[in-house]
């Protein structure tokens, strides 16, 4: 194996599978990559058995070949090089590094070690708008819950029905759903429960402006074609749970207020709110929304008062600030509407710009502390 490419490109493409590639492990071989020298293109890949990532950019392969290599001690040589042209060269059972005024030599493992990642059969991939995948994936997956006791929960539902996709999260304590209008998957009916982690490096090799992304369905595997990047996931074994029947119907009472004036207000009295709790206490009158905090273990008291819109009987409820700012942040609208009835009921959390079909989130409220 022998190939050369400039160290600026070979860093980026090393940077991008590092993200999978494990601390520790007992299976040392996972915390090596692949590396395939083929037709005018080297390959990267890297796997935590959950999933895989490859990355592939242009160069100069003058033998091909392939050999798993320590992926931090490879990035870390790449990192601190100069930038000039690298070349790669396998001798023996070690790959050698070298540069216009020096070298660098690291022992190689046979590439027959490494774990068989899936195949991607082009054939079976559907398109999607990259704009609108990435958009779901950072308004729902922060609501995936991380108790391992509920497999299903820890992941996100996605459901394409019709001409709509839509994802889903939950940890039982908040909810978010989004839902797009995709044309491309009309006639397709799936319903899988993808890790987070996956998800959430999506939006890491999109550019704003990035065109459609391919999908590939497996039986017990999903698989996103980036381009130069390819990700490949394990599913979470379902059911999920209905979801459509802890959305409230019917709500008496409404909010309407400031989105940067709540979250900013949440943000200052939440610093004295229980450390376990984050409790804030939303008390709800018309034409005013009374934010408060305690902390007896320092003897601490927050209060904020905010104009807004309330129709309804007066309310008092808790909510956890941070779920309250998480939500607020996935917003993208000046104000923000809560649909809430009784201080135990679930509320509904929306943008006045956005029909709640599209997208919308719920919180659960805190039983307020006397």
């Amino acid at each position: 194996m022998k190939f050369t490419l400039p160290k600026s490109k070979l860093n980026a493409s090393l940077q991008s599978i590092l993200q999978v590639v494990p601390t520790k492990s007992t299976l040392p071989i996972l915390t090596n990559i692949l590396v395939e020298a083929l037709e005018g293109k080297l390959k990267l890949s890297a796997t935590d058995l959950d999933i895989s990532i490859t990355a592939t950019v242009e160069c100069n392969v003058i033998k091909k070949g392939s050999v798993a290599l320590p992926a931090r001690i490879l990035f870390e040589i790449i990192r601190e090089l100069p930038e000039a042209e690298v070349s790669f060269e396998a001798v023996g059972n070690r790959v050698e590094m070298k540069i216009p005024n020096g070298s660098y030599k690291i022992a190689a493992i046979s590439p027959e070690d490494f774990p068989k990642l899936p195949a991607v059969n082009t054939k079976k991939e559907i398109r999607i708008d990259g704009a609108d995948l990435v958009k779901m994936v950072r308004k729902t997956t922060f609501a995936c819950s991380t108790d391992e006791t509920r497999p299903a929960l820890n992941g996100v539902l996605w459901q394409t029905k019709g001409d709509k996709m839509q994802m889903v999260a939950t940890d039982g304590h908040r909810l978010a759903k989004m839902a797009v209008s995709n044309s491309k998957l009309k006639g397709m009916a799936e319903d899988v429960i993808i890790p987070p982690k996956v998800l959430n490096l999506i939006p890491k090799f999109l550019d704003a402006g990035q065109g459609d992304v391919g999908i590939i369905f497996g039986d017990n595997n999903i698989i996103f074609n980036l381009g130069d990047v390819v990700l490949t996931s394990r599913l979470i074994e379902g059911p999920y749970p209905n979801f459509e029947q802890v959305i409230p119907a019917n709500s008496d009472k409404k909010l309407t207020v400031s989105k940067e004036d709540l979250a900013s207000a949440v943000r200052r009295v939440s610093i004295l709110s229980n450390a376990l709790t984050h409790q804030v206490r939303f008390s709800l009158r018309k034409g005013s929304l009374t934010l408060a905090t305690s902390n007896a273990d320092v003897g601490g008291e927050g209060r904020e008062a905010l104009d807004c819109d309330f129709q309804g009987e007066p309310l008092e409820l808790g909510y956890n600030a941070t779920y309250i700012t998480d939500i607020l942040s996935r917003t993208d609208s000046a104000e923000v509407v809560f649909e809430l009835s009784t201080p135990v009921a679930a509320g509904i959390v929306y943008s006045p710009d956005v029909p709640k079909e599209d997208f919308l989130c719920l919180v659960m409220p805190l039983r307020l502390a006397d």
